[in-house]
C-alpha cells in the first residue's frame, strides 16, 4: 500500500523509516485491535506505535489523518484513547475531526472493563460549556462563539467560530478548532475588545440560542438560495453532532434575547427598522418592535418573516435613501412639576422620517400592514417617496417602535384649504431657517430645512391629487423640489408636466433631459450599467425632441455636453457649432466655447484648445476651471511661465482645488525652484488641512531638499488622513526605498 510522503524536517532519516514502516502495517494493527477483549490487549496491539518517540507517533497519525478509511480510524480512536502521552492524544483527536469531516468514522470501540482497581483515564464527550455572540445583531450581522469541553477529565475545548450575516449571505464564515482552555479565554478577550472598541459588546448565550441564531442565518441562505461557507459545509457532520440535530431537551433554555444594542437611540431603532425592512432582515424587522405593538399583526415572529419574504420576493424592495429624521416637541403640561421629575428621560417620544425606496407593485403589498403610501412614484426607477411617524416606548431599558403612523396617506385626506395653509407655515419656516441659522448655525440650518422642505412636497404631492390641472402647483413642486438636489424627485414634477400640459413643451424636455442626465450620473447609480444606458437615451432623445420644437442654443449645447460624456466627440462638436450659430451670449456662450476647449485637449491639440478658453475668460473670468485649462494647456506646451500665471490666477478663485498646487510644485520642482514648491504646498495645507495629496507631495519635496524629519513628519500626517490614497503610498515607497540604499 503506498502512503502520502510524511517526510518532516525534524526527524532523522531513522525516524522516517520507522513512520514509513508503521504506516506499512497500520491495517494489522487495526485488525488486532478488533480482536482485542482487555486493556492489555488493546495496548499489546498499539506496541509498535506506543513504543516510539512522541515525535515518530505524532508523524504517524498526521499521516493517518490523510488516510480515507476506517482502518485509519480506529488506529486513531486506539491512540486517543490509550496512549499515555498528552500531545500525542490531542494530535489523535485532531487526525480524528479530519476524517470526520470527510464522513470517515471508528468501528472500534475501547474494550469494556470490568470494575477495575484503577480507573483507566477515558476520553469523554463533548459537553457544551459555553457561547458568546456580539451584541450586533442591530447590524444585520453578529459573531457567534460556540464552545465544548471535551477529551481527558475534559481538558480539550472543541471551539466553533460562526460569521452570520442576516441580509444576504447567511453562514458567511466559519472556523473550528481544538485548542486549551488557556488559549480559548485568550481568544473570546481578545475578540471582546476588538468588538469593545468598534463599539459594542460581546456577551454570553446558550447553546439554545446559539442555535436559533444559526437556523435563522441558514433560513436566509435557503431564501437567498445561496450556499453557507464552504468550510461550514466541510463541517456539517459535526455542526449536526454538537448543535443542529441535538434533541430539543439538550441544548438548554432560550431566554430569546434578541443580541440588539441596548444603546441604541430612538432614531436609531427607526433607521435599524427601515434598513433590516429594506434589506430582508425581518427577524431584526420585528424584533425592534414593541411586544404589544400593533405593527406585529398578532403573529408569531416566524409568520411574519414568511409574510415580508413573500413580499419582497415579488416587490423587490431596494436602494433605500433617508430624507430627515425629526423628533416631533413633547407637548407641554400646563400644570407645574419638580424638575428632577421633568429631567427624567420621557417614556415616549414621537419621531418623524421621510424615506424612499425602490419597489415594484405586487398585490402582496396589500398584506403587509407598516407599508405606507408612497405620495410620489418615479416611473423610471419605481422609487416610491414615503413621510411616517413612529411612536416610541421604552421597553426592558431599550427603546422599541409601538405604532407607525402613515403622515402621507393622513395629508392627502386633508382639504385643499388645509393643505395650503400647512405649505404656507412651512414655506415660513424655511425662510425663517434661512434668516436665522444659515450664517450662525449651518448644520442645524441644513437639518431643519430638510425635513421642512421634505415635509412641504408630500404636501405638494397632496395638492396635486385634488388639483391634477394645476400647472402652477407642478411648476412650484418642480422649484421646491430643485432645492433637494435630488434629480430622481425632480423628475416626477418634469414628467407629470410634460404629459399634462403643452405649453413650453421645449423649455420643459430640455429640463428633462437635463435631470435625465443627472439621475444617471448619480453618486452610487454607477454600477446599474444597464439602467444608466436606457436613462441616458431617453435624456437624449429628450434633447433631440426639444431641438425640433424649439430650436435655440442651449438645447444643442445640453445636447453636446451629454453626447461629451458618452465619449461621442465629433457629434458634441457638431453641436457645440451649431449652439455658436445661433448667436448665443453670455453663460451659454462661455459653455459653448469651454466644450470646444475640452474637445481639442481631449485631441490632444492645446494650440486649439488655448484661443477657446482664452474666449472662455474674456467672457466671463470667473467661469469655473478656465484659468486651470489655460494654465494645463500650456504647461503641456512646455510654456511654463505662462502655465505659472494661469495656475496663480485660478489659485485666486479656486484655492479648494487641489491640482492646482499639485501642478505648481511639478513646475518648481522641474524648474529647480524647491523652495518655492514648498511655500506653495504649505499654503495649500494652510487652506486645505484635510488634504492627504498635499501631505504627501510637502513629505515628497522636504525629502528631496534634505529635510528627512520634516518629511517623515508630513508623510505620517498623509497617511493618516488617507492611508489609501495612490500618491500617499507612492511617496511611503520611494522614501521607504531611498532610506535603505
Amino acid at each position: 500500500m503506498s502512503h502520502k510522503n510524511v517526510r518532516n524536517t525534524q526527524l532523522s532519516q531513522e525516524e522516517f523509516t520507522q513512520v514509513q514502516h508503521l504506516l506499512d502495517q497500520y491495517s494489522q494493527i487495526a485488525e488486532s485491535l478488533h480482536t482485542s477483549t482487555t486493556q492489555a490487549d488493546a495496548e499489546g496491539a498499539l506496541a509498535p506505535l506506543l513504543s516510539q518517540s512522541e515525535e515518530v507517533q505524532i508523524a504517524v497519525l498526521k499521516a493517518l489523518s490523510k488516510e480515507t478509511n476506517t482502518k485509519a480510524a480506529d488506529v486513531l480512536t486506539a491512540m486517543n484513547a490509550l496512549c499515555p502521552i498528552k500531545e500525542v492524544r490531542k494530535e489523535a483527536r485532531r487526525a480524528l475531526l479530519q476524517l470526520e469531516a470527510s464522513k470517515i468514522t471508528s468501528q472500534w470501540k475501547p474494550p469494556v472493563v470490568q470494575a477495575p482497581a484503577v480507573q483507566m483515564s477515558i476520553s469523554q464527550p463533548p459537553r457544551f460549556w459555553k457561547g458568546f455572540v456580539s451584541q450586533t445583531r442591530d447590524e444585520g450581522e453578529v459573531q457567534l462563539i460556540l464552545i465544548w469541553e471535551q477529551g481527558y477529565e475534559y481538558s480539550e475545548i472543541r471551539f466553533l467560530s460562526f460569521l452570520l450575516d442576516y441580509w444576504q449571505a447567511g453562514v458567511k464564515d466559519f472556523m473550528a478548532d481544538i485548542t486549551s482552555k488557556t488559549q480559548v479565554n485568550e481568544r473570546i478577550r481578545d475578540l471582546r475588545s476588538r468588538i469593545h472598541q468598534a463599539g459594542s459588546d460581546l456577551v454570553e448565550c446558550t447553546l439554545a440560542e446559539g442555535r436559533r441564531l444559526l437556523e435563522e442565518a441558514l433560513s436566509v441562505n435557503t431564501w437567498r438560495a445561496k450556499q453557507p461557507h464552504e468550510d461550514y459545509r466541510a463541517a456539517l457532520p459535526q455542526i449536526n453532532k454538537l448543535l443542529l440535530q441535538v434533541p430539543e431537551s439538550e441544548p438548554g433554555e432560550d431566554h430569546q434575547a434578541t443580541f440588539i444594542s441596548p444603546e441604541l437611540e430612538e432614531a436609531e431603532v427607526i433607521i435599524n427598522f427601515l434598513g433590516g425592512w429594506s434589506m430582508g432582515d425581518y427577524g431584526l424587522a420585528y424584533d425592534l418592535l414593541a411586544k404589544e405593538s400593533p405593527v406585529r399583526d398578532n403573529l408569531s415572529r416566524e409568520e411574519w418573516i414568511q409574510l415580508h419574504r413573500a413580499w419582497a420576493d415579488e416587490a423587490k424592495p431596494a436602494r433605500l435613501e433617508l430624507g430627515f429624521v425629526h423628533e416631533r416637541p413633547q407637548p407641554q403640561s400646563a400644570l407645574w412639576v419638580p424638575t428632577n421629575v421633568t429631567s427624567r428621560t420621557p417614556k415616549t417620544k414621537e419621531i418623524e422620517i421621510g424615506w424612499s425606496l425602490e419597489l415594484s407593485d405586487t398585490p402582496l403589498s396589500g398584506t403587509i400592514s407598516e407599508l405606507p403610501l408612497g405620495t410620489s412614484v418615479n416611473k423610471e426607477t419605481h422609487r416610491h417617496w414615503f413621510w411616517t411617524s413612529y411612536q416610541m416606548t421604552r421597553e426592558n431599558g431599550a427603546w422599541r417602535i409601538q405604532t407607525i403612523t402613515d403622515e402621507g396617506a393622513r395629508v392627502q385626506a386633508l382639504s385643499v384649504e388645509t393643505i395650503q395653509k400647512r405649505m404656507k407655515e412651512y414655506e415660513d419656516g424655511i425662510e425663517k431657517s434661512i434668516k436665522e441659522l444659515r450664517d450662525t448655525d449651518p448644520q442645524r440650518f441644513v437639518d431643519e430645512v430638510s425635513w421642512q422642505l421634505t415635509q412641504l412636497l408630500h404636501l405638494y404631492d397632496a395638492l396635486l391629487i385634488q388639483l391634477p390641472l394645476d400647472e402652477q402647483i407642478y411648476e412650484e413642486a418642480y422649484s421646491s423640489a430643485i432645492l433637494t438636489g435630488n434629480p430622481e424627485r425632480i423628475l416626477v414634477y418634469l414628467e407629470r408636466t410634460y404629459q399634462r400640459f403643452q405649453s413650453n413643451r421645449g423649455d420643459i424636455l430640455r429640463r428633462l433631459g437635463s435631470t435625465l442626465v443627472g439621475l444617471a450620473y448619480k453618486e452610487g447609480n454607477e454600477h446599474l450599467t444597464e439602467r444608466n444606458q436606457h436613462l441616458l437615451q431617453r435624456a437624449e432623445e429628450s434633447l433631440h425632441e426639444a431641438i425640433s420644437i424649439d430650436e435655440n442654443g442651449l438645447g444643442h449645447m445640453l445636447l453636446a455636453e451629454l453626447l461629451m460624456s458618452m465619449d461621442r466627440e465629433e457629434e458634441a462638436e457638431q453641436e457645440f457649432i451649431k449652439a455658436q450659430q445661433l448667436h448665443i451670449e453670455g453663460e451659454e456662450a462661455a459653455a459653448v466655447e469651454a466644450g470646444l476647449g475640452n474637445i481639442a485637449m481631449r485631441r490632444e491639440d492645446m494650440q486649439a484648445a488655448i484661443p477657446h478658453y482664452q474666449r472662455v475668460a474674456e467672457i466671463d473670468p470667473r467661469y469655473p476651471g478656465v484659468w486651470f485649462s489655460l494654465g494645463f494647456a500650456n504647461r503641456l506646451l512646455n510654456d511654463l511661465d505662462q502655465a505659472e500665471g494661469y495656475y496663480q490666477r485660478a489659485l485666486q478663485l479656486e484655492p479648494g482645488d487641489i491640482r492646482i498646487y499639485a501642478e505648481l510644485t511639478a513646475i518648481y520642482m522641474n524648474t529647480e525652484q524647491a523652495q518655492k514648491a514648498r511655500t506653495i504646498l504649505e499654503q495649500g495645507i494652510r487652506t486645505n488641512p484635510a488634504s492627504a495629496h498635499l501631505f504627501a507631495l510637502l513629505a515628497s519635496v522636504l525629502f528631496e531638499i534634505g529635510d528627512k524629519r520634516g518629511a517623515q513628519r508630513r508623510l505620517d500626517e498623509a497617511e493618516r488622513l488617507d492611508p489609501t490614497l495612490d500618491i500617499v503610498q507612492s511617496v511611503r515607497q520611494h522614501i521607504y526605498s531611498e532610506k535603505k540604499k
